[in-house]
């Protein structure tokens, strides 16, 4: 199903509201705030489920609970489409490493694939039978799992959306999956507290990790895929050994629920939770480096790429962050990500 969003997509409008707040870390720096306006047929802000930076750097895709996925620009959050082709909640979306394709899924049951260079909806992926909570591509690109409501993870091929494993799930309600950096496994976690592990190549089950006492809302590799962290409705914060499943380190995150987690550097992770905050911690020790502050709602999505972190969430805001350093250039794409903006 080919179906053009240009020019039959109407945009919805965004502010960008200068900014006042510094994080407490000298090299972290909020750079701008972008507040979402209702849609058309909308009164209220969306709230925002999920965000992601392009690989190039210069667009970011927001996911919302007005069923808009909308395409912005992250240096001064122009809003340059909104594809409005879901029926329900828009709870997941995901770039594929080259930037080539954008997976979006949610409420509505349905996985949509949107090729990102010629501004089109690829094709739909399927219907799910559940809600779909979390998406991810593995480093290539060639496979993406899809996890949700259900008793099931699903492996499709990315190229052609062909299923390739139906893993069977710890748990019906999944929030989050991922793959490790070299493609070779996939984790999940969800409601039961448990981190299960699969061969990515083979399907096959590794391990279960019981991490958590409560609701896991997000995990994510290190940068070398030695370590899984992991946070949720416990108020913990937990790293373990991935060839084990042996806890490495744990912290009380106080009264805030961990709602995302985010790897921005090698050796430093991102969280976001209920406290309307992002904290930023040292992976080896789980030390709290700084706490960024701000928001008015709960912090439920986290993206970072290169020197910048976006966080949003209940509050229906956007927040770009510098994270300071030097600034390398954004790498170099066979997508003229220019197409994508016209």
């Amino acid at each position: 199903m080919f179906k053009h969003i240009l020019g039959a997509t109407a945009a919805v409008a965004t502010l960008i509201v200068p900014s006042v707040t510094f994080a407490q870390m000298p090299l972290v720096k909020l750079s701008h705030t972008v507040q979402l306006k209702p849609g058309v047929d909308r009164l209220h802000p969306p709230v925002v489920s999920d965000v992601e930076i392009h690989p190039a750097g210069k667009l970011m895709a927001v996911a919302g609970d007005d069923h808009y996925v909308r395409i912005m620009e992250v240096s001064t959050g122009r809003l340059i489409f909104t594809l409005r082709d879901h029926e329900d909640w828009v709870c997941a979306l995901k770039f594929s490493p080259d930037g080539h394709t954008l997976a979006t899924a949610g409420k509505d049951h349905r996985l949509l694939l949107w090729d990102v260079q010629e501004n089109i909806q690829l094709r739909a992926g399927g219907e799910f039978p559940s809600v779909v909570n979390a998406l991810d591509f593995n480093h290539d690109g060639t496979r993406l799992a899809v996890a949700g409501f259900d008793k099931s993870i699903a492996i499709h091929d990315a190229t052609n959306g062909k299923s390739i494993h139906t893993l069977e799930a710890h748990g019906n309600d999944i929030r989050t999956v991922r793959f490790s950096p070299d493609g070779k496994l996939v984790a999940a976690a969800g409601r039961t507290g448990v981190i299960r592990i699969w061969n990515a190549e083979t399907g096959t089950f590794v391990r279960d990790i019981p991490a958590h006492s409560d609701r896991i809302h997000a995990i994510v590799f290190s940068h070398d895929g030695a370590k899984i962290v992991s946070g949720g409705d416990d108020r913990q914060l937990k790293t373990f050994v991935t060839s084990t499943g042996q806890q490495i380190e744990a912290v009380s995150t106080g009264d805030a629920k961990v709602f995302s987690v985010a790897l921005i550097r090698p050796a430093t992770i991102a969280t976001g939770g209920s406290d309307n905050q992002v904290r930023m911690w040292d992976l080896e020790t789980l030390s709290e480096v700084d706490h960024l502050t701000g928001h008015d709602g709960t912090v439920a999505a986290l993206t970072a790429q290169g020197q910048t972190m976006i966080s949003s969430g209940f509050d229906t805001t956007l927040r770009v962050w510098d994270l300071g350093g030097p600034h390398s250039p954004p790498p170099v794409l066979t997508v003229p990500v220019s197409r994508f903006s016209n």
